[in-house]
């Protein structure tokens, strides 16, 4: 089974739950860019984080980010800044700028795991897909 959430879609789940406004854009089959505007005072400055889907195991996924340009420093310096606004338990930092998204704490996301055993992640020019088995 094969069913797709658009980056629309995703978007407005994740300005909901984190009332920051963020974007996304296409870069191949395994990692999406996430723009987010911060503000730095003097100016505002939009960064782009690349995550890169590792595996997804039973409602655990394991995303690696990179900014590029030695700007990994700022990816903490933005989730301390949005950590009060993600559901507790979501997120977990780990070694090597790996991320565990533990999704089954968003609850408009949690029924698709009581139903579905999600396989694998992927990412299409307009859509996250989801490829997995009925449960």
């Amino acid at each position: 089974m094969k069913a797709s959430v658009s980056y629309q879609e995703l978007q407005k789940l994740v300005t909901e739950q984190t009332k920051q406004p963020i974007s996304f854009e296409f870069v191949d089959q395994k990692t999406i860019k996430v723009l987010y505007e911060i503000n730095l005072g003097i100016m505002k400055k939009k960064i782009g984080i690349d995550l890169k889907v590792l595996d997804i195991i039973g409602t655990d996924l394991r995303v690696k980010y990179s900014t590029g340009f030695g700007m990994d420093g700022m990816v903490g310096m933005v989730l301390g800044m949005v950590r009060d606004k993600i559901p507790e338990g979501l997120l977990e930092e780990q070694p090597d700028h790996v991320l565990l998204l533990h999704l089954d704490k968003i609850d408009k996301i949690r029924p698709v795991f009581e139903r579905v055993d999600v396989k694998d992640i992927n990412m299409l020019a307009e859509a996250l897909e989801l490829v997995g088995d009925f449960k």
